[in-house]
């Protein structure tokens, strides 16, 4: 009797594995998890993500490149000719016999509330003829007026260069500004070169963030310019 309870017994549960057994779906190899991420805890509640190099690194958004239509202005006074922004305005308030400067209008500026971008040409007469060593000295003593001009001006180093056929000296420079209310970063290049009897001086200054979108006027001016 006690034998066939227990091969009894053996059955009924061979019998219930066997169903446990075919009850169950085996998932495709292929068969990926439905996961939410955002739902995941980090091991370290205080840790912070980083980012992979290069895989999820981000990527600076490019500097836009301006679409201006120029116009060419001439100077008969300061015996020169060359394009600038046609929407740019002409300052009244200068000597054009001697000065020109033309000034980004608010409707355009890229630093909304910031610097006012603008760009002026000096001519200086001398009387006798110029070199690109009297450029270079002109050059050196404008930096020193421009450090007295602003709060902070930091220039860098001079190396040589020209404007059409007259050879002088220019440098990038940095400089700040505080008007009591508000304190503005600028970056700017300035050029001089000897032309005759003359020196001619092309100062571009910008909003720091933004130089390199409106030194693409300063290269305008400066391949454009021709001396009448």
């Amino acid at each position: 009797m006690k034998r066939f309870l227990f091969f009894l017994v053996a059955a009924l549960c061979a019998c219930a594995m066997a169903l446990a057994e075919s009850a169950v779906t085996p998932m495709p190899a292929t068969q990926e998890l439905n996961v939410d991420f955002s739902k995941l805890e980090l091991d370290q509640p205080d840790a912070t993500p980083v980012a992979v190099d290069p895989i999820d690194k981000p990527t600076p958004t490019p500097a836009p490149t301006p679409n201006y239509i120029y116009d060419t202005y001439t100077n008969e006074s300061m015996g020169i000719s060359f394009s600038i922004p046609y929407t740019w305005l002409l300052n009244p308030n200068t000597n054009l016999d001697t000065t020109v400067q033309f000034v980004e209008p608010q409707s355009e500026m890229m630093d909304v509330g910031g610097y006012q971008t603008r760009l002026t040409i000096e001519k200086l007469n001398m009387g006798l003829q110029q070199t690109a060593s009297d450029a270079r000295e002109r050059l050196e003593y404008v930096l020193e007026e421009l450090e007295q001009s602003f709060t902070v001006f930091s220039a860098n180093s001079i190396a040589s260069q020209s404007v059409g056929d007259a050879n002088g000296y220019y440098c990038y420079y940095k400089a700040e500004y505080n008007d009591g209310a508000k304190n503005y970063l600028m970056n700017g290049r300035i050029i001089v070169v000897a032309h005759g009897k003359a020196l001619y001086q092309i100062r571009l200054t910008t909003p720091r963030s933004w130089y390199s979108y409106y030194e693409y006027v300063y290269r305008k001016v400066r391949s454009t310019m021709e001396f009448l």
